[in-house]
């Protein structure tokens, strides 16, 4: 019996084949997942899709598995169906099987995903492999349950580091999941845009222009120059798992920076901690206690990785040699009869995101927002066709996939580990203010109230921020009031006593919104930790799903970061402050000529209107 595995990852895809091993794809055991479309319609894959991308980086997606969950994907100005994009990856792994099989016909083709996937998305992976050619049953394969299948039958758990988020499952002895979580805004991708942040702060100090020209860029050369500087972050962030320095090159006109281990592992151990601490809960909430713990993903090759796990959950786990690859091993292996798989599905990842309401609510803003790594984002630059003229289906001979949907185109792991989870009491459920794009933002009425005055001494610090919770007449605290600057001086702020997500608990906070002019309001939120309002700016950053603006920011004796994105005449701006348990959004819609609203607009608007000042 003839068995093929396909891991289709967020960076990239391995394949296994009975009776031969780990497929060499693309010069190697793994593919880059990306895909890059000519002018005449042809999708090329891979390094080949990397290589390509200079041309015109609009081009270029490098994580077409990002998008599962929407129909279509804009490449240069075609808009290109998801599942050929994911299709066009799954033929470039028939091109290299094919030769392997002698002329012989695969009996089986198991594809792996997420274990949190529902019908939808499985069958979006299902038809791609259809259209890409693939005969013989399809059998799709949860990612956690195959790598329980190396584990022998006892408990395990299974620490999944992939590209784009972080999973954590734990598994019995039959393989049956018996909890998992996840967090969307742990994973390589995010490493990489941290580094690309941390590097900014050093050198964006000698050509402030030109440094915005690499978070925005605009002509071919700014788009060629931003993907050569993700390339180099990621190859330093891969070579401080082995040495404790890297030198980075820059584009000009900045010079070359070293980065070392320790300030990597600075800039993601609060991450890590938290990976750490939902796998504990995870395996609390499963009631079993694991005999092994796997480390899946390329992530997992950073030393970091073990020694936060030793530190928080009592075990020096052992990383596999080859993590990229144990999830298609896996799969070859799995028992069919122990695959169960998740019968609904979740809410999407990256379309629609949750609806905030606050009280009063007024003028709604909506509308799904399509992503462009290739001008801003945590997206890594990684990315090959070879010619087979022996592979069948709607693919040239090149190696290449040609659109011919009705859409508009232009064309092993080993060893076991003393688990000693530590003992936790029950956490207070302190629910975060997770906030979408797509969701109302804006609510706002007119209510003036006294105001607070900061200069010198009396701002206030990061402490009091957590235990200052007194309102004045608009319903801000002190330090709502030092991160609103001058913007309460003009009214239009109304406190509101809580937060709600559609759909979930009441949530618990300070809200202040705030309507301002030319369709632009503002809500400012305390929440109760700094790391609260990070993870919640990060989530709302994360959704973005169009071109992206983020720049750093200074005023009132704070600092910190924005992020901004429009989409369909909606604009939002996430901004938060350094240390401090706050953060705010800059809502804008407008009223006509909805598609010239830009992230810049919005972001000038920022910096001009509602940053505070000095």
């Amino acid at each position: 019996m003839r068995v093929l595995s396909v891991d289709l990852g967020t960076a990239n895809t391995v394949a296994v084949l009975s009776d031969h091993g780990v497929v060499d794809l693309d010069g190697g055991p793994t593919m880059p997942s990306s895909v890059y479309l000519d002018e005449d319609g042809t999708l090329h894959v891979g390094r080949e899709a990397e290589r390509r991308s200079r041309q015109d980086p609009s081009r270029y997606e490098p994580n077409p598995k990002r998008h599962i969950d929407e129909v279509t994907i804009k490449l240069g100005e075609t808009t290109v169906p998801v599942n050929d994009a994911i299709a066009a990856i799954y033929a470039r792994v028939m091109e290299a099987v094919t030769p392997l099989l002698g002329g012989g016909q695969l009996d089986e083709i198991r594809l792996t995903h997420p274990a949190e996937w529902g019908p939808t998305r499985r069958n979006k992976l299902l038809s791609s492999a259809r259209l890409a050619g693939m005969t013989g049953e399809l059998v799709p394969v949860p990612e956690a349950i195959a790598v329980a299948s190396l584990g022998g039958g006892r408990p395990l758990a299974v620490y999944d580091f992939g590209a784009d988020t972080f999973d954590v499952s734990v598994l019995d002895s039959e393989h049956r999941i018996l909890a998992d979580g996840s967090l969307s805004d742990v994973g390589g991708l995010d490493v990489d845009q941290a580094l690309l942040e941390h590097i900014g702060r050093s050198v964006s100090h000698k050509d402030p222009a030109g440094w915005q020209r690499l978070l925005r860029p605009v002509t071919v050369d700014d788009h060629r120059a931003r993907l050569g500087l993700r390339e180099e972050l990621r190859l330093a962030k891969e070579d401080l798992s082995e040495v404790p320095q890297v030198e980075v090159m820059m584009p000009e006109p900045f010079e070359k920076v070293v980065v070392t281990r320790a300030e990597l592992e600075a800039l993601i151990r609060p991450s890590l901690i938290r990976s750490a601490e939902l796998l504990i809960s995870t395996v609390h909430k499963a009631g079993v206690t694991p005999e092994h713990v796997y480390l899946v993903g390329g992530s997992c090759r950073m030393p970091l990785v073990a020694q936060v796990i030793a530190e928080k959950v009592g075990i020096v786990p052992t990383n596999p040699d080859h993590p990229e690859t144990i999830v298609a091993s896996g799969a070859l292996v799995v028992d069919r009869a122990t695959i169960t798989l998740k019968p609904e599905d979740d809410k999407p990842k990256f379309v629609e995101p949750p609806t905030v309401v606050t009280t009063p609510v007024s003028p709604a803003v909506s509308g799904p927002h399509q992503v462009n790594p290739n001008v801003s984002g945590p997206n890594p630059v990684i990315s090959g066709s070879y010619p087979n003229p022996n592979v069948s289906g709607p693919y040239s001979a090149s190696g290449t996939y040609q659109l011919t949907s009705p859409y508009p185109v232009n064309p092993n792991v080993s060893g076991s580990y003393p688990m000693n989870f530590p003992q936790q009491a029950p956490k207070k459920d302190n629910k975060k203010v997770l906030l979408g794009i797509g969701g109302a933002v804006v609510a706002l009425a007119v209510v003036i109230g006294a105001v607070f005055a900061f200069s010198g001494p009396d701002l206030p610090s990061a402490d009091e921020c957590k235990d200052d919770t007194a309102r004045d007449g608009q319903g801000f605290t002190r330090c709502l009031r030092q991160l609103a600057g001058h913007v309460p001086d003009g009214g239009g702020c109304e406190k509101a006593d809580s937060a709600q997500i559609t759909g979930m608990e009441e949530i618990k906070g300070t809200v202040v919104s705030c309507t301002i002019r030319d369709g632009y309001a503002v809500q400012y939120i305390l929440t109760d930790s700094v790391t609260g309002a990070e993870n919640n700016a990060a989530a709302i950053a994360k959704s973005f799903q169009t071109d992206r603006v983020e720049a750093d920011w200074t005023g009132n004796g704070l600092e910190g970061n924005y992020r901004a994105a429009t989409s369909s005449g909606t604009g939002v701006l996430v901004f938060t402050a350094k240390g401090r348990p706050m953060f705010g959004i800059l809502t804008k819609t407008a009223e006509e000529n909805a598609d010239e609203l830009k992230p810049d607009e919005i972001a000038d608007f920022f910096e001009k209107s509602v940053q505070p000042g000095e």
